[in-house]
């Protein structure tokens, strides 16, 4: 089947939309992607696979940055789909792009985040673009996480459950990449950590909460360290300064590269809490649906969140982490201690756990309508 792929943005930025190109192109589906690559999509050359680049317009006003890049989009688009038989859009911001154009055609709306409405144009909020009504004609509706599935249709009025695209990415073989130098350095040094890692890897954003773990590994940093692993930003760097010698910081390491550093790791954490972030919805890290949560689990990490439901189900149900109730530095320092008594059995649940689940399947099921 062809299928054009479309990003509103970086691609980078939407790990899972890269693992969706991967499992395509693997089951011999043709796809065009469009979107912006800056560091490069990591792809085996596959005549099966074309790229589309979406020019920045960086020249240009915020405004008509917006409108010229929509305008592109929309006319590429009916374009490419005479030759393509599903059209899918990788987030809400990409369907802002696109507007009444998805609906000429055979359209799946996968979700990033939870979201009611999107707004109408950027930085306004007065006017939304009830994307509601693009998703109640989609094609298929695609979120990562189950409790998301049920909300999305219960405030779009879906005739149907959405589709749950859990965010499992594929785990890359290292053997045959060729690594960069700087990430080798790093990596090394990583080795000669001689106390037990607690990592954590993603966005330091309102919805994250790290200072307890902070403050946790700070009263325990003769046997465990904590590393933050992500861009910088001014709360990590109040994290690092807080934490002294009980925390490293470790850049931005541009993915698949960066599970070179989480194998190294002891525990994983997930710190989430509600928060304002964009135009999602509040509630949007009580769902959350991490691909930290499968990255973790494929190389064995047993985890440690907050007490949000989106842990909750995956942490009791298959076994592989705890959250804290409450959200203490005790309860963070008994959840540690209850993880070392039980680390060989979490940690094969934890591979019990990724491996369970057979996202080509899923990708194969979405597109035939099933």
């Amino acid at each position: 089947m062809k299928i054009l792929v479309v990003v509103g943005g970086e691609v980078n930025s939407l790990p899972p939309i890269r693992n969706l190109i991967e499992i395509l192109v693997r089951n011999n589906h043709a796809v065009t992607l469009m979107g912006e690559d800056k560091t490069g999509l990591v792809l085996d050359v596959n005549p099966n696979y074309r790229f589309i680049k979406i020019p920045d317009y960086s020249d240009e006003p915020p405004g008509i940055r917006y409108f010229r890049r929509a305008s592109f989009m929309r006319e590429q688009v009916i374009e490419e789909m005479l030759y393509h038989d599903i059209l899918w859009t990788a987030s809400d911001s990409t369907v802002r792009y696109l507007g009444d154009v998805v609906l000429k055609y055979r359209h799946v709306m996968q979700l990033m985040e939870l979201i009611r409405d999107i707004p109408r144009w950027p930085r306004q909020k007065i006017f939304g673009l009830n994307i509601k009504r693009y998703a109640q004609k989609a094609f298929k509706i695609v979120v990562p996480e189950y409790n998301r599935a049920h909300i999305q249709k219960v405030w779009w009025t879906l005739p149907d459950l959405p589709t749950i695209l859990p965010n499992k990415m594929s785990m890359p073989d290292f053997d045959k990449m060729e690594v960069p130098v700087d990430i080798l350095k790093i990596v090394a040094s990583v080795k000669q950590e001689k106390r037990r890692i607690l990592i954590y890897q993603g966005g330091f954003v309102p919805d994250r909460d790290l200072d307890k773990f902070v403050e946790a590994v700070s009263k325990l940093k003769k046997k465990y360290v904590l590393y933050l692993m992500g861009q910088e930003t001014d709360y990590k760097k109040c994290l690092c300064t807080a934490g002294g010698d009980a925390v490293v910081n470790i850049p931005y390491i541009k993915p698949p590269f960066h599970l070179l550093i989480t194998k190294h790791a002891y525990i994983g954490i997930l710190p989430y809490k509600a928060a304002v972030v964009a135009h999602f919805d509040k509630i949007n890290a009580l769902f959350c649906a991490p691909n930290k949560l499968f990255e973790y689990a494929a190389y064995g990490k047993p985890m440690i969140g907050t007490d949000v439901p989106g842990l909750v189900l995956p942490f009791y149900g298959h076994g592989i982490g705890y959250v804290c109730r409450p959200y203490t530095v005790s309860k963070i320092i008994e959840n540690i201690a209850l993880i070392e008594k039980k680390y060989t059995e979490m940690s094969s649940r934890c591979i019990q756990y990724y491996n369970s689940i057979n996202m080509d399947q899923i990708v194969n099921d979405i597109i035939n309508g099933k």
